[in-house]
């Protein structure tokens, strides 16, 4: 989300929206704010080296999960989901790194400026994406400790990848829509509506995406204490989806306050825009080490491969016991076959 916002240097003073007109209003976008006549604070210089360091260690992460989910370890309905979030956080990383890499480089050039333009919209379309398949993890991951017998049962097969189509193409919708008016078009002309999007895309984000995601996890919380009382364990999986979950709603603070205070209070943003971006892609590199640790055995050789210790993260056995039913867990599968891909 925050690389539809960019906090470059500009080589002059001069109106960025109106070039020529010295006394127009300028807007500058913070995240997925429109702020008019506030001046971003540009980063200091090895911030950008932080952005860069951090962005390339995550890339190497998620596409270390990519490599895994996708092609070392069979199928499930879980690991599916947890493929597209890390594809979405591939392709977010990536335009912040294009991004700090163009900042760095102080490129000016006419092209610069139309890579500039395409990374924050791979970035806001990734940032939609990854936020969204939120809510249908922890969702569905509810349904099936809650509801076991029913879930398993009456599950379409295919029902993971249809979502996550769904929602990657619910993402390019609204990216599209956003652009389209607050960015192809002159502000001029469309700054009323490109208000209205500011505001739909915190609606979405902080009032419909966020409850759908905290709800569904805090039943499953009180499903597990209740499970705890009866000295039965909770699976990997469910500490996996609180992780994310709760590392996601830590490191978007920073964005929702920004958000609320402007469009509730007309307040100008508390912290440097560089601190929100910071966040995020915190938020998107550590959802690997949340997979490694969930998955290390403490008992096991110091070295695993990585595929054991991911599918080990996904392993969960306990609902269908309780239930007592004899449909197979296609989570609980030891996927012994690294080529195995049944959708």
């Amino acid at each position: 989300m925050a690389a539809n916002g960019s906090w470059e240097t500009h080589p002059t003073h001069r109106n960025k929206m109106y070039p020529g007109v010295l006394g127009a209003p300028e807007f500058h976008s913070r995240g997925f704010l429109t702020i008019e006549q506030i001046a971003t604070v540009p980063p200091p210089p090895v911030v950008n080296y932080i952005f860069l360091l951090l962005c390339l260690c995550g890339l190497v992460g998620n596409g270390l999960v990519l490599w895994v989910f996708g092609f070392s370890i069979k199928r499930s309905p879980f690991s599916v989901y947890f493929l597209h979030l890390a594809g979405a956080d591939v392709g977010y990383l990536s335009s912040k790194a294009v991004l700090s890499i163009l900042n760095t480089g102080d490129f000016l050039s006419t092209f610069s400026q139309y890579v500039r333009a395409v990374s924050r919209i791979l970035g806001l379309c990734s940032f939609l994406a990854g936020v969204s398949l939120l809510p249908a993890i922890s969702s569905e991951r509810c349904l099936s400790v809650v509801f076991p017998a029913w879930y398993w049962r009456q599950r379409p097969k295919r029902l993971s990848a249809v979502v996550c189509a769904l929602l990657w193409a619910l993402s390019l919708l609204v990216t599209g829509i956003h652009n389209y008016f607050c960015v192809f078009l002159s502000r001029q002309d469309s700054r009323a509506a490109c208000t209205h999007m500011d505001i739909f895309l915190g609606i979405l984000l902080f009032l419909i995406f966020c409850p759908l995601m905290v709800l569904p996890c805090l039943a499953l919380i009180v499903h597990v204490e209740c499970r705890a009382r009866r000295r039965q364990r909770s699976s990997k999986l469910n500490h996996v989806i609180l992780a994310v979950v709760s590392v996601f709603l830590v490191s978007s603070i920073y964005l929702g306050i920004d958000w609320f205070l402007f469009w509730a209070f007309g307040i100008p943003a508390p912290f440097p825009e560089y601190v929100t971006d910071l966040c995020i892609c915190i938020n998107s590199s550590a959802k690997p080490v949340v997979y490694f640790l969930a998955g290390r055995d403490k008992s096991q050789r110091l070295w695993e491969p990585l595929r054991v210790v991911f599918q080990r993260a996904l392993r969960d056995g306990s609902e269908l016991a309780e239930a007592g039913g004899g449909t197979p867990n296609t989570v609980t599968m030891e996927m012994q076959s690294p080529s195995g891909n049944a959708s």
